[in-house]
């Protein structure tokens, strides 16, 4: 799904003086709308205040776990310890399996004695960054927007559009993670969630003439 909007950015007019060429700068915008497709999990580690990271991530690498994961570390009170805070993203098609391994993983840190324990739950979705990059925007549209509306505006001042003498591209504007806070116990993945929008813009500018 397509959203479209159109600014004018500045306009070279006789009503703003003499200038030549007289030129029209429209940015147009259109927002492609994208469904979530992985879920973000949240692991917590607690471990003995002498336990290293190194330590961590080796009893963690089952489930793939780095140090990249890491998120935060915070201290304990009673008793002193420390608590390791990892971030794991898996794919919709793949979060049964996920779970299931987590929860394996689970039993078995506290059954080894390892002085590690764990905890886990899902905290929100998020657009891959691989379909971020699938999307393509499409010029020609952001083009066709654009004259549009200069050529109304043209025709208000009295002008006549010209060519097109420079396009200047945006940067897309990525879809940002949303924080969903599901409960783990009974999760189901829905449907429908919310989609995202990725925006693309591009600032064309014309030509007026007499």
């Amino acid at each position: 799904m397509w959203k479209r909007s159109l600014w004018v950015l500045w306009l070279a007019a006789p009503m703003f003086g003499q200038l030549d060429p007289h030129t029209l700068t429209i940015s147009a915008s259109r927002s492609i709308y994208l469904q979530p497709d992985e879920v973000v999990l949240v692991l917590s580690a607690t471990s003995g205040v002498a336990t290293s990271l190194e330590q961590v991530v080796s009893a963690l690498s089952g489930v793939g776990i780095t140090s990249s994961n890491l998120t935060g570390v915070n201290n304990t009170a009673a008793p002193p310890n420390l608590q390791w805070n990892f971030t794991l993203t898996t794919p919709f098609s793949n979060l049964t399996a996920t779970l299931g391994s987590l929860g394996k993983l689970q039993q078995s840190i506290t059954q080894n004695n390892s002085g590690l324990t764990l905890t886990f739950s899902v905290n929100g979705t998020q657009v891959s960054q691989q379909l971020r990059q699938s999307q393509s925007c499409s010029n020609s549209e952001l083009i066709a927007d654009a004259t549009a509306q200069a050529q109304k505006l043209a025709s208000a001042a009295g002008l006549t559009l010209g060519p097109v003498l420079k396009l200047s591209n945006a940067p897309l504007t990525q879809p940002e993670l949303v924080v969903a806070n599901f409960a783990l116990i009974g999760f189901i993945v829905p449907n429908n969630f919310a989609s995202f929008p990725v925006t693309c813009s591009l600032a064309v500018e014309f030509r007026l003439l007499p």
